[in-house]
């Protein structure tokens, strides 16, 4: 016998002698991590969270109950406590001593996916297989989304061959449905296993291929497929453009119960649950048989198939109190409303709502209802038409940023949107309007579950969704920032909210730290949870200081537009040996990966910078203008002439529609930048160096950098050569600032001149000892920077990651000695956030009366000539 199988016999016997219980349950565990290869549980890194469950890393929550427990029942239990009070570790077990259920809950909520006996165990680990000292793929049974995945890949293929040979693709479409519902129906039991809906085949004629490729599906196991996953993937699996979601993307059931369980369940299980006379009982039964329901983006049904589910188990509960028999259901699909733009989506969504009631209802007990309850689906755009009244509201709204939406949808729609909302900024990602609609069509007291994009708790929209709801509603649970689980690579937040003000009661808000679908999560519980679903002080109120926008330090760096702009420095040197005057239209040009990803620091390439010079002038510099005019002009040219078409088809449809010429004008002077930004070269021309940090980032990283580079748009520039505002800008504060005012994409910050810079509140009076201070500690670490990089040969980012892990290094303690330094500086007392948020606004009301506040940077301070003195060096990031 193998060692492992002999480990794993001998643990099966010893647990096969316990009595089982309590007091048994870390000898089981300590037994099992020894057989799988550890000398113990203290080696493996697993600890126990409680008398009987143990917690390993990121990868076992294993919890143990006495031998006899029903362990299906355990498992809606254990779903919530990783929901909101772990780090969402990837596998979940239940055992009784006897047997062992594991689940994936990421993925597969209701079935674990796999049964294990213990007495197997020996001949029959392959689904444990992780917890080996030097861990193998595990392989389970019962996994549900693989059955998933496959049933759709083979309809896909016949999607594909239909398509191929000159199908019509809504008539191929039509035809697949028909025969996944065939299918559906016998593995629930509804038709005879051996039919496959003799009309649908007789309406088309097969090829021998396709007709082996349906045989192939039909021999799947359709009892084990999940109804609202393939929904999601099999929509994708009839549109080639999201093909790519057959691979790993659909919208998870714990994804989907972050809204359902907050705004449907658990306010009802509350309800239920304190309802303590038959009279009261039967008047909730009476309001949930009047509930509705609603999804405006419904796609294919899958988050109203798992709300349906719980609605029919809320029922349940409420009829086994009340000791009635399950005949006196009075739910149907009629409490069900949706809403989606594609009808092929409505039609896929009302035959899965159809299939799942009669799952449902028989894994339940209930009595099935009568065929003519039909769930109120409709085929609109939800933006522009009315909505189902609806006591909740859940949704998957479009995912779409602000920038791509005049390319998606097209200016006309664009128009049609901010006519209809004037409200929502135009800056606001078109997920926002979703959130402000289902808000205002909620009735008083009505709940609502959206998902959108994490941008939606940033700046304008924020302001035009989560603040709007706010004013008169409460977030009563949300996720910050989550790597999303369905067709899309984006990060989300979800929020739920109900249309009343100041709930009381504790609120859950969670963020997932990484950046993986597998990275770690943080729940935290408080009394409010604000508009930019931060647990953090809510800095979203501050306000933006004049004297900061007028001091103009602060800008984005170079826009080129075209990469024909840019020169690799092989060709640069050659232009500048051919012809020295090339210099006065060649200049170095950093990015954001050479600031962070160069050990140097230094420039990679060169930008080509006309300047304002008219066309002829520019002739002159031949070898820069030859590569402008063969590689820039061509695609101005074109999309000068797409934009030219666009706006035709605008003005036909309303000869006083407002048109785009951004391209027209890049054409007009296609030889320069798109945006030069010649304010900002002006405020750096008079400096010997600038201040730059990486625009999008995720850690502090400021530099000093010569004048004569270029910053990229990847850059921020600060006008400012001195100690004194490189340290205030450096800071733990000023960061704090940063991260919880700016935007983000995905989970890197985006400094943004507005909100971050323009709303920042300078230390007002601070002493010049105070200043002195933060100068020499500035200085101090750039110095440390520039040592630790140079010995251990690491780039800024390289070295920047150490701080992500505990522990002293000479870079965290001179950046703790910076920041002390600069809370002296404000004589900061309590948490930061509030303090810089109650300075900005005290600030902001004395601009309102006409009083003077000190601005950024030191000559905002009068300081001395002796002060200026100690607040100069001259290091920076060079030309090699």
């Amino acid at each position: 016998m193998p060692e492992l199988a002999q480990r794993l016999a001998e643990f099966a016997a010893h647990v096969g002698g316990l009595a089982g219980d309590e007091h048994d349950a870390r000898d089981v565990c300590e037994r099992l991590f020894r057989a799988f290869g550890w000398p113990d549980l203290h080696a493996a890194g697993a600890e126990f969270d409680a008398p009987s469950r143990l917690a390993w890393n990121r990868t076992l929550l294993l919890e143990l109950h006495p031998r006899g427990t029903t362990l299906a029942g355990q498992s809606r239990r254990l779903f919530e406590h990783w929901q909101y009070h772990t780090s969402h570790p990837r596998y979940v077990a239940l055992c009784d001593f006897s047997e062992l259920l594991l689940y994936d809950f990421a993925t597969q909520v209701r079935e674990p996916i796999d049964r294990l006996a213990l007495a197997d165990l020996p001949n029959d680990h392959a689904a444990l297989t992780f917890l080996l000292r030097e861990p193998r793929p595990p392989v389970f049974r019962s996994d549900r989304v693989a059955a998933t995945r496959e049933a759709a890949a083979h309809f896909a293929g016949l999607f594909d061959l239909l398509v191929a040979r000159g199908t019509d693709r809504d008539l191929a479409r039509h035809f697949t449905l028909r025969c996944v519902h065939a299918l559906f129906a016998a593995g629930l039991g509804l038709t005879p296993s051996d039919r496959l809906e003799q009309e649908s085949l007789a309406s088309m004629e097969l090829s021998r291929e396709e007709q082996d490729l349906l045989a192939r599906a039909a021999d799947l196991d359709w009892s084990r497929v999940q109804l609202p996953v393939f929904g999601d993937l099999f929509q994708a699996a009839m549109d080639p453009a999201r093909r790519h979601a057959l691979g790993v993307h659909f919208t998870s059931e714990a994804d989907i119960q972050r809204m359902v369980l907050p705004s449907l369940v658990r306010p009802w299980r509350e309800r239920i649950t304190t309802a303590d006379s038959s009279e009261r009982q039967l008047a909730l039964h009476d309001e949930l048989a009047r509930l509705r329901i609603l999804d405006p983006a419904c796609g294919s049904g899958n988050i109203l198939c798992v709300a349906y589910r719980e609605l029919l188990e809320l029922e349940a509960e409420l009829l086994s109190r009340l000791q009635a028999s399950p005949t006196r259901s009075r739910l149907s699909l009629a409490n069900l409303c949706g809403i989606d733009r594609d009808p092929f989506a409505v039609e896929l969504a009302r035959i899965t709502l159809q299939l799942a009631e009669f799952q449902a209802r028989r894994e339940l007990g209930l009595s099935p209802l009568h065929p003519a309850a039909q769930a109120d689906l409709r085929v609109a755009d939800a933006l522009f038409a009315d909505w189902p009244a609806a006591d909740v509201i859940l949704g998957n709204p479009p995912f779409q940023a602000k920038n791509n939406m005049q390319r998606e949808f097209g200016p006309e729609y664009l128009r049609r949107l901010r006519a209809a909302y004037p409200q929502v900024s135009g800056r606001a990602d078109y997920c926002v309007y979703w959130f402000r609609k289902a808000h205002d069509v909620l009735p008083p007291g009505g709940r609502a579950g959206l998902v959108g994009t994490n941008t939606i708790r940033q700046n304008e929209s924020r302001d035009g969704g989560l603040g709007y709801i706010v004013a008169s509603g409460t977030i009563t649970e949300a996720v910050a920032a989550e790597v999303w689980s369905g067709d899309a690579a984006v990060n989300v937040s979800i929020v739920n909210w109900t249309r009343q003000p100041d709930v009381p009661g504790k609120k859950f808000l969670s963020w997932q730290t990484g950046d993986a679908a597998h990275s770690p999560w943080q729940t935290v519980t408080v009394e409010r949870i604000g508009p930019s679903l931060s647990p953090a002080t809510d800095v979203s109120a501050a306000r933006s200081l004049r004297i900061n926008l007028a001091a103009a330090c602060c800008y984005q760096g170079q826009t080129v537009g075209h990469d024909g702009f840019l020169v690799a420095p092989a060709d640069a040197r050659g232009m500048l040996a051919d012809a020295g005057a090339n210099a006065a239209v060649l200049f170095p040009y950093l990015g954001g990966d050479d600031l962070l990803g160069r050990r140097d620091g230094a420039p990679s390439r060169h930008v080509i910078d006309f300047g304002e010079r008219d066309r002829l002038t520019a002739e002159a510099f031949a070898a820069p203008f030859a590569r402008i005019s063969t590689t820039v002009l061509p695609a101005r040219r074109r999309a000068a002439a797409e934009e030219q078409r666009r706006n035709a088809a605008v003005l036909r449809a309303g000869p006083n529609a407002r048109i785009n010429r951004h391209h027209a004008v890049f054409l007009d002077q296609w030889w320069r930048l798109s945006w030069r930004r010649g304010e900002m070269l002006a405020a750096i021309a008079g400096l010997a160096r600038y201040i730059a940090c990486a625009r999008v980032t995720r850690r502090p990283i400021f530099e000093f950098v010569g004048r004569h580079i270029r910053p990229s748009d990847a850059l921020v520039v600060f006008a400012l050569a001195d100690d004194y505002s490189f340290g205030v800008l450096q800071s733990a504060l000023h960061w704090q600032w940063f991260t919880a005012r700016c935007s983000t994409l995905k989970r890197d910050y985006r400094y943004t001149s507005s909100t971050v810079w323009g709303a920042f509140p300078w230390p007002q009076a601070p002493t010049a000892a105070q200043v002195h201070h933060i100068a020499a500690a500035a200085r101090a670490l750039r110095q440390v920077r520039a040592a630790e990089m140079e010995r251990h040969h690491a780039s800024r980012r390289e070295l920047y990651r150490s701080l992500d892990t505990p522990g002293r290094t000479p870079l965290r303690d001179a950046h703790e000695a910076l920041d002390e330094a600069v809370r002296a500086a404000y004589d900061l007392r309590g948490d930061p956030l509030r303090f810089l948020l109650d300075l900005n606004l005290e600030l902001a009301e004395q601009e309102r009366a006409g009083h003077p506040i000190v601005g950024p940077g030191l000559a905002a301070l009068s300081p001395s000539p002796e002060l200026q003195a100690a607040c100069a060096s001259s290091d920076c990031i060079a030309t090699a």
